[in-house]
């Protein structure tokens, strides 16, 4: 069931990334929850200690807090997975079969690219998707003209392999 609610939650974009809001948001609240536990447990106990300057305590237990931050990194990480899912198996597909297994039409990718921040066509650029590039519209401010020529080039050597 808890695997079902996940598939069906919302997804959200945050910082060019794909989140559950909800899984964030706790996210969030742990790490400042234990943040703020260890800077207040080292704050005590390094300020009970004498023979060590305040100013140094304070310093301390700020490292302390911070030692909380990576806990509650961690405890994220761990009870929350990457929704991101790298499907390899599309490498001989043609871009409307693995719109059609997106559940996406043309239109709906040509509209999503016209839009698309400068960060996602870069990640595009790197991971040389110029067959989805080449279909940004010339009208948007993501088109370039080269895209359609590396488009040609990496299907004529897909074709030579």
């Amino acid at each position: 069931m808890k695997k079902e609610q996940t598939a069906k939650a919302p997804y959200t974009e945050v910082w060019g990334d794909t989140v559950v809001l909800w899984q964030l948001c706790l996210a969030a609240l742990i790490c400042v929850v234990l943040t703020m536990v260890g800077f207040l447990l080292g704050r005590s106990l390094f300020l009970s200690m004498e023979s060590l300057e305040p100013s140094l305590a304070k310093g301390y237990s700020l490292l302390t807090g911070i030692l909380g931050c990576f806990i509650g990194a961690a405890i994220s990480a761990r009870s929350f997975k990457p929704k991101r899912v790298v499907v390899e198996k599309f490498e001989q597909s043609t871009i409307q079969e693995i719109l059609d297994q997106a559940g996406i039409t043309m239109e709906e990718e040509i509209e999503g690219l016209r839009h698309a921040s400068p960060e996602i066509i870069a990640e595009m650029e790197s991971l040389e998707l110029y067959s989805l590039l080449c279909l940004v519209p010339e009208d948007s401010p993501n088109y370039k003209p080269e895209y359609r020529e590396l488009a040609a080039k990496k299907e004529a050597e897909k074709n030579v392999d």
